[in-house]
């Protein structure tokens, strides 16, 4: 027979180990549930926080961590620290491909490698899949490479 306490600490860590979930679509999730069909959802004309990014959580406000996607212009506006980012997009079924970026050059130490890792991602076609009315994602290769939340 298990003493009791063993069986508490047995109990405690099952407790533990099974409510502690991440916001964050594990690629695993993403695989199920992110299917490239037809956008149910226009991600466009709305302001878009940046929440995680090749797997880590953004810390910061939406003033600082953003991407815009104005439709009639077909352009985008956005910050991933300290610099300003504009260029154009093109949306087409679930891909999404931004050109022409330019950046303004402040040299901000604390938020450069968030804004380089940012920087790449907009450099490549990447496929999106609006997860509901207020999140989408940005993936490669079936994993997900950035997260965004709507600002509300």
């Amino acid at each position: 027979m298990i003493p009791s306490k063993s069986l508490l600490i047995v109990l405690f860590i099952l407790v533990i180990s099974t409510s502690c979930k991440s916001s964050f679509i594990n690629t695993t999730e993403t695989k199920k549930t992110i299917v490239p069909t037809t956008i149910p959802f226009d991600i466009t004309n709305k302001t878009w926080k940046i929440t995680i990014m090749n797997f880590e959580t953004i810390q910061g406000e939406s003033s600082d961590y953003y991407l815009t996607l104005n439709k009639s212009t077909e352009r985008f506006q956005s910050k991933a620290g300290c610099n300003q980012i504009t260029g154009e997009f093109k949306i087409s079924n679930q891909l999404i491909s931004f050109s022409k970026i330019a950046s303004t050059k402040m040299y901000c130490m604390e938020t450069m490698k968030t804004e380089e890792a940012f920087l790449s991602i907009l450099s490549n076609p990447s496929k999106f899949a609006v997860i509901d009315s207020s999140r989408f994602v940005l993936f490669s290769d079936d994993m997900v490479i950035a997260q965004f939340d709507l600002v509300q």
